[in-house]
């Protein structure tokens, strides 16, 4: 029995050790994409999707790292305008409709963009 209990202890500390290992990976992996924000250029209010990144060359690491993050951006950029318009009213209100339609329109054309190439 006590074979048995030490067999258990064993791959338990083995399973958390692969799985901690793992989520510090993820989270490392995560920080380091966020070191190469995206940049974008805008023309009449919106986001003109040849321009992001522009910031990279076009064919280095750094450029897909930052492509990469630009998606992320974008949607997440989209979702807090959306949740804003439905705390506020009146101009304001009317503003963060802009920046959402802006935010969205950009998440998913951009997302369809990068669909494309692959």
């Amino acid at each position: 029995m006590a074979a048995r209990e030490l067999m258990i202890a064993t791959l338990m500390i083995a399973l958390l050790s692969i799985s901690t290992a793992a989520t510090a990976s993820t989270a490392s992996e995560e920080s380091y994409r966020k070191r190469f924000p995206a940049q974008w250029l805008e023309r009449n209010g919106e986001i003109r999707l040849e321009t992001i990144c522009y910031n990279y060359p076009d064919s280095s690491y750094m450029y897909r790292l930052c492509r990469e993050q630009a998606a992320h951006t974008l949607r997440a950029r989209c979702s807090r305008y959306r949740a804003l318009t439905d705390t506020y009213s009146g101009d304001t209100r009317s503003h963060y409709l802009h920046m959402a339609q802006k935010y969205c329109t950009a998440s998913e054309q951009y997302q369809s963009e990068v669909n494309g190439k692959k």
